[in-house]
């Protein structure tokens, strides 16, 4: 159950990372799709994983081949962190609302 809640953590990180970049721009969350900030190319399934895509693109767009922050994966990373340890913390045990 715990590497459910990690990777369930890190799907979270990787929405936040979305509103993190998107909304101080007064961007949309919803649209246009995920994409490249540099080269507008649109993100591919496989390129939305989080932590590994950026690991197996090692920290590059597969299309202009900038940078991307390593800010992206770091997020994903404690927010999955964040996840299991809630898990672990309230005893392996599901919220009574749930």
């Amino acid at each position: 159950m715990i590497y459910f809640w990690f990777l369930l953590g890190t799907v979270v990180g990787s929405f936040l990372n979305v509103c993190i970049h998107r909304l101080p721009r007064n961007e949309s969350i919803v649209a246009p799709p995920s994409h490249c900030p540099q080269c507008g190319q649109r993100l591919s399934v496989l390129e939305l994983i989080p932590i590994l895509s950026w690991l197996a693109l090692r920290g590059e767009c597969r299309g202009c081949q900038g940078k991307i922050s390593w800010r992206y994966p770091l997020v994903e990373l404690l927010s999955g962190i964040f996840f299991a340890l809630a898990w672990v913390w309230s005893g392996g045990r599901l919220p009574d609302a749930l």
